[in-house]
């Protein structure tokens, strides 16, 4: 496989997922969210990632969200779908219903266990389905990933292709995968793009976040590739409120993107669903 598909670059739009008040979905919201990030300037968008309460989602819900998200974006731009859990067999589950529904590629979340669980899983779930493979670095999130064992995926694993880095600090951790993997990883940043310019210094290809306004992070992105720093510092000054915003309140990131999002005319609706409305995790886990 191509370690590099040709559309892994710039800003991968992680969705948030609509509701109304119950925690139901809001497909139609959904649409006009899609339309918000694409016309933001979005390359890629991602369905059902933990910042879109992928992870608060059941199966139903998941899948239509994922079809719904592939089919209101009409090839205007890959989908990757967010693989969450730490269970190989559900995760492998998830990953089929991504490629079902479509999906250019997987956004994986590592489990938590040692250097051999996190090969196996990622490697189970490439050789199923072949599809381009970029990892979540977040410790808070999943299974830590250092250096070497990134390299290992890399060896091993061809169909891994990326890493969304969130390891704090991101660009000392770029760096470090840069000194070692040189080009054959494409680096992401996240965290709402609050690291943006020390991303892109440190050889970041674009970013995978959420952040709800798209068009300002894709203007530094611009203005930093065309060599125009000094441009590139005063728009990612007009996101760093936002930004640092959610930085500082991690726990509210969501219903705070939503809000924004409420406020534009993009959803109907400022509603996040509780852990205590997911589906439990011994009926979500199965045997």
């Amino acid at each position: 496989m191509n370690p590099h598909p040709a559309w892994l670059h710039g800003l991968f739009a992680v969705l948030p997922t609509p509701m109304v008040a119950g925690g139901h979905l809001d497909l139609e919201s959904l649409d006009r969210v899609v339309d918000h990030y694409l016309a933001g300037g979005a390359t890629g968008l991602v369905p059902a990632s933990i910042a879109g309460e992928g992870h608060l989602l059941d199966e139903h819900e998941r899948r239509l969200v994922i079809e719904r998200v592939a089919r209101r974006s009409a090839g205007r731009a890959p989908v990757i779908v967010g693989v969450l859990d730490d269970h190989t067999h559900l995760a492998l589950a998830l990953a089929r219903v991504a490629a079902d529904c479509g999906a250019s590629g997987l956004l994986v979340k590592p489990p938590v266990g040692d250097a051999a669980a996190v090969l196996a899983h990622v490697d189970t779930i490439a050789r199923a389905l072949h599809l381009p493979i970029i990892l979540m670095d977040h410790p808070k999130f999943g299974g830590l990933l250092p250096v070497d064992l990134l390299q290992r995926l890399a060896d091993t694993v061809p169909e891994v292709c990326g890493i969304k880095v969130e390891e704090e600090p991101t660009p000392d951790k770029m760096t470090r995968v840069r000194a070692v993997l040189g080009e054959r990883l494409r680096l992401f940043g996240g965290l709402g793009g609050v690291h943006c310019l020390a991303e892109l210094a440190a050889g970041a290809e674009g970013f995978f976040t959420g952040y709800p306004h798209p068009d300002q992070l894709v203007a530094v992105m611009a203005c930093w590739r065309r060599g125009d720093h000094a441009a590139a510092v005063a728009a990612s000054e007009r996101m760093m409120p936002v930004a640092t915003w959610e930085r500082e309140h991690p726990e509210s990131m969501i219903l705070q993107r939503k809000v924004i999002l409420r406020d534009a005319g993009v959803i109907s609706e400022a509603v996040v669903r509780s852990r205590a409305a997911a589906p439990p995790d011994d009926l979500a886990r199965g045997p």
